[in-house]
């Protein structure tokens, strides 16, 4: 109830009182708007602000989610390669970093790959298809993640 900005709420059996003071807390006037804006914001895609540590040989390494642009299976290890050109070897699985980038804005194009929407500056037609991400690398996309990606890319503000 929080999450979609309810007012209140009313446990069975409804008390009168409770009902009364319920509807009470609505303001015609505001509420629609309110109401509105409040899923206009639950809406908006997640930023990728956040950071995330990533374990490296000497301890951890904290990371802007933003400039990740893409993560590449390897074996048992995963290639993070960085908005600055800078690439990372983590010994995580990708499975690892899928869960926990899916949320903010990550998708798994490929059973090797997981890239940010945010970096993909070009799709290219095809089977299953690929993408230009802001590196300048293409990565394929898997025919049967082709619909749901491009579903996920036109939703992406500009």
């Amino acid at each position: 109830a929080i999450k979609l900005s309810a007012l209140d709420y009313l446990l069975k059996p409804v008390d009168a009182d409770d009902l009364i003071a319920a509807v009470s807390k609505i303001h015609p006037q505001n509420h629609l708007q309110s109401k509105i804006e409040a899923l206009l914001s639950n809406l908006k895609p997640k930023t990728n602000s956040a950071k995330i540590a990533v374990p490296t040989f000497n301890g951890l390494q904290m990371l802007n989610t933003g400039d990740i642009v893409k993560c590449k299976a390897d074996e048992s290890y995963t290639q993070i390669s960085l908005a600055n050109g800078s690439k990372l070897m983590v010994s995580r699985l990708l499975k690892e970093f899928e869960d926990l980038l899916t949320d903010l804005n990550f998708f798994r194009v490929h059973h090797s790959y997981l890239i940010n929407l945010s970096h993909v500056v070009n799709y290219v037609k095809g089977n299953g298809g690929h993408v230009i991400m802001s590196d300048g690398e293409s990565v394929e996309v898997s025919r049967r993640k082709k619909t749901e990606l491009l579903g996920r890319l036109t939703r992406i503000p500009i």
